[in-house]
């Protein structure tokens, strides 16, 4: 009883008020260092965008999303893709990752992407979202599954991915 006070105590002081105090889009992708101290790991980022993103749709009164291995390993390649130079920033490809995804997984009836770039903790990759209308309505849509993959490419630069179906 007193673990769980504590627990929602230190979720409503200290998770959620940074959760939604960023500062505007455009200046944290350009100027932001990295956290060491919350991206130790490609894995660590994935796991905490996913953590951030359920945090924010729970809050917002919408189902959780499930993790699916299968969209995080598109994501993970278009992120390293991206890393490395071979495609340029974007969603080029989009609808070949889709198309891959439902020829493992079955029918999608639904689908959306997010990107980002930058050298930015998972708190602020979600921030960033959040607060652009398009990539917040991919995160509050009518979706059930997500991918999330993180790559660094070689001047220390992060790329971002996170893929929805349903």
């Amino acid at each position: 009883m007193i673990i769980a006070r504590f627990i929602k105590l230190y979720f409503a002081l200290i998770i959620m008020p940074a959760l939604f105090s960023f500062n505007h889009p455009q200046k944290i992708i350009f100027q932001l260092p990295i956290d060491r101290a919350n991206t130790t790991s490609v894995s660590n980022i994935e796991n905490e965008i996913f953590a951030y993103i359920n945090l924010h749709r729970k809050l917002a009164g919408l189902k959780p999303l499930q993790l699916s291995n299968i969209e995080s390993s598109a994501a993970a390649q278009h992120s390293n893709n991206m890393a490395s130079g071979k495609i340029s920033f974007g969603h080029d490809g989009f609808s070949k990752r889709i198309q891959a995804i439902a020829d493992r997984l079955g029918s999608i009836n639904a689908s959306a992407e997010n990107v980002a770039f930058g050298r930015m903790s998972a708190k602020q990759v979600v921030g960033v979202w959040l607060q652009s209308s398009r990539h917040r309505k991919n995160i509050e849509g009518d979706f059930t599954l997500t991918g999330i993959g993180v790559a660094e490419g070689e001047r220390g630069m992060i790329y971002y991915t996170e893929i929805f179906t349903r």
